[in-house]
């Protein structure tokens, strides 16, 4: 998937960008950066982990959580060409999650592109002591906690994230 973000960078002409990741968004802009530094000024990495051990197993069940997952049914049931097939899927994210990403602390380490490594103060799925790892690992890494908010803090508190991932770019483009 980093590979397309790079093809359409390349379809835009668009030399080098600032990527703003949520979830499997922020994975994906991470090997973006990871493959092509050169092409990302810096990655605001919000949600995601980075090695199986910062995803929490299990996650941490809600209301809203509820909510998001009979949303995606019906959101899957209405688009995809296996509508009854829901379940198996998530089946097999899950699966993936126990194994992907999985990156080792020198793939952290040698990381060169300068990053915002956001962590929502109740996330549902990823682990605060993983995100701290991330940080102290990750040489060009700064942390940001975000208070109040889940997974979904970009529809819980827009303003909270929006002025947070405009704080990013703001620091990005100087």
């Amino acid at each position: 998937m980093a590979a397309d973000v790079r093809a359409v960078l390349d379809a835009r002409s668009i030399a080098t960008a600032a990527i703003v990741g949520w979830s499997d968004g922020a994975t994906i802009g991470w090997f973006l950066a990871k493959s092509a530094p050169e092409r990302v000024a810096g990655l605001f990495f919000f949600g995601a982990n980075l090695d199986p051990s910062g995803a929490k197993d299990p996650f941490d069940a809600s209301p809203l959580i509820d909510r998001c997952f009979a949303r995606h049914a019906r959101d899957f049931a209405a688009l995809s060409p296996a509508p009854e097939g829901f379940r198996q899927f998530v089946g097999a994210v899950t699966a993936m999650m126990r194994r992907k990403p999985n990156c080792s602390a020198a793939e952290l380490a040698a990381a060169s592109v300068p990053m915002t490594l956001v962590h929502a103060e109740r996330d549902e799925f990823i682990h605060r002591s993983h995100i701290d790892r991330l940080a102290r690992t990750i040489l060009n890494a700064e942390l940001l906690v975000l208070p109040g908010v889940s997974h979904f803090a970009p529809l819980q508190r827009p303003a909270v994230f929006n002025g947070a991932m405009l704080a990013f770019a703001h620091n990005v483009a100087r």
